[in-house]
């Protein structure tokens, strides 16, 4: 991105489009000697480098080109402050010296006062007059200096044109071949309001600033800090309406992967990571609480009539899906919107809304049936979404608890594992365990993860037992190992089914022995 001062532009008939810099033999020369520029003067100061952008502005390049190429050079570049003494401690002296000599009016009365101070501080009057100012912009010295080729250069250069313009877009529509994932994330972490609409390809709108009333600044940088994730699609088209301030007009901007993408395009671009600290937090206290709903971040999109809804989590449990959104940037008008487009799907989804963030007050929103909000200020609670969740599954276990007691079921198999027989009906492993847990079927007793067969459980029995007597007493190791050569992996409950007992030998469990029911 670029200072306003030096975007170009050109505008014609309402349609307005940056002067972006060709890949021309003249640019590409440009763009070399100023790249040779900052390789030959490492450990020069800065002004110096700027005397010579100066003088190739003087030899009739356009001076906003040549100075945006400096200042993306500036960027690559480590400038320090070449100086043993800290100048600001320097000039604390002499304002010190100053009130006790008094000003200095005169040229003798200024040599005077750094004499004095150059003094006290054992360092030269020309020590003194060069580190006095050390720290200020034009006297840094270039410590190191990231050359780029001149190509990237100038794609970087007609990037920043693109981004700069986008400062002041009402709108940005775009389309890519591509790359969604990556597309959105960045758009969730920037914080932008959007809708999706599902035409021959996924299509993305975004409210500019100018719909907003506070943040603008910061809002239409986060737009522009968007293009890069758009551009490094092989395909990719972008509509944007710019309100041009010097002229107080909507102008249209175009540009597409198949006109200038030659010139955009970020070979070595990678996905820039920013805070997010509501939704990281909020992950992260949600998997730590074992609620038994699986999170899921960045979850496949939602289908609402023409549209497409992309929320930031999905909460799953048992074949229940809950989406799950934390709005930062929000007005009215577009939760209403979102409301709107909920009510054509049959998704539910909780919108967690950041009051802080907001840019209006929310006066009033029609209750919907597939929207729950809950605001926050400093941090999420996690409580009011695991009530909410809790009271979800709720409603829907008990339709299926009622469904798995009017089904017609009868077993046959000796032992029966209740999440097996959950995914074989697609209900939940609670809803199972609820039902047969409390009416086990006939010649069925209930374990901790299933049912197992009397007849089964009696096969066990007689197995532990003649282990017994040929040895007179069985481990804990070795009645484990039966248990699980006939099937069964809940060695507890088996053990207390038949009212066998552990009788433990110290704390180690191949020391331990079970005691059958006469024995004790």
């Amino acid at each position: 991105m670029l200072p306003s001062s030096l975007l170009v532009v050109y505008k014609r008939k309402g349609e307005i489009q940056p002067r972006y810099a060709k890949l021309s033999s003249e640019n590409i020369d440009v763009a070399n000697r100023l790249i040779e520029l900052y390789k030959n003067h490492v450990g020069e100061k800065k002004k110096v480098l700027t005397t010579f952008v100066t003088e190739l502005e003087n030899q009739g390049y356009e001076y906003r080109f040549v100075r945006a190429l400096s200042l993306l050079l500036d960027r690559k570049s480590r400038f320090i402050c070449n100086s043993k003494i800290n100048p600001s401690d320097l000039r604390k002296k002499i304002f010190q010296a100053t009130e006790k000599y008094g000003l200095p009016t005169t040229s003798e009365r200024r040599k005077q006062i750094v004499e004095v101070v150059a003094s006290e501080m054992a360092l030269s009057i020309e020590a003194v007059e060069e580190q006095l100012y050390a720290d200020l912009d034009a006297e840094l010295m270039l410590e190191k200096f990231d050359a780029p080729t001149a190509v990237e250069l100038l794609q970087q250069y007609n990037l920043s044109l693109t981004q700069t313009l986008l400062f002041e877009c009402s709108e940005l529509s775009f389309k890519a071949s591509g790359n969604w994932q990556r597309i959105f994330y960045s758009i969730k972490k920037l914080g932008l309001i959007y809708e999706v609409f599902q035409e021959d390809n996924f299509c993305v709108k975004i409210d500019g600033p100018s719909s907003l009333f506070k943040l603008t600044k910061r809002y239409g940088i986060n737009i522009a800090k968007l293009l890069p994730a758009i551009i490094v699609n092989q395909q990719w088209d972008i509509n944007a309406k710019i309100l041009w301030k010097y002229t107080n007009e909507v102008c249209s901007f175009k540009v597409d992967s198949t006109k200038l993408g030659s010139l955009l395009w970020m070979p070595n671009f990678q996905l820039v990571t920013y805070d997010s600290a509501a939704e990281e937090s909020f992950a992260s206290q949600f998997r730590a609480v074992n609620s038994g709903w699986a999170l899921k971040r960045e979850p496949e999109p939602v289908l609402a009539g023409n549209y497409v809804i992309v929320p930031d989590f999905s909460l799953e449990r048992a074949g229940l899906k809950i989406y799950l959104e934390i709005v930062g940037f929000w007005t009215e008008e577009y939760l209403h919107r979102k409301a709107e487009k909920l009510k054509r799907v049959d998704a539910k989804m909780i919108l967690v809304v950041n009051e802080a963030l907001a840019c209006e007050k929310l006066v009033s929103l029609e209750k919907r049936p597939q929207l729950h909000f809950i605001y926050y200020r400093d941090k999420i609670s996690l409580a009011p979404i695991l009530r909410y969740l809790q009271s979800a599954f709720e409603e829907v276990k008990a339709k299926e608890i009622k469904m798995i007691e009017e089904m017609p079921i009868k077993f046959t198999e000796p032992i029966l594992n209740y999440a097996e027989f959950a995914d074989r009906i697609g209900v939940s492993v609670e809803s199972v365990q609820t039902v047969l847990t409390a009416n086990p079927p006939t010649g069925y007793v209930s374990i901790s993860n299933g049912l197992v067969s009397r007849e089964k459980l009696q096969q066990i029995s007689d197995i532990l037992n003649s282990a017994l007597k040929q040895s007179g007493k069985l481990t804990l190791s070795q009645a484990t190992k039966i248990i699980e050569a006939e099937g069964v992996n809940d060695i507890t409950s088996i053990l207390n089914r038949l009212a066998y007992k552990i009788k433990w030998h110290g704390i180690n469990s191949e020391q331990a022995e079970i005691i059958p029911p006469k024995s004790q």
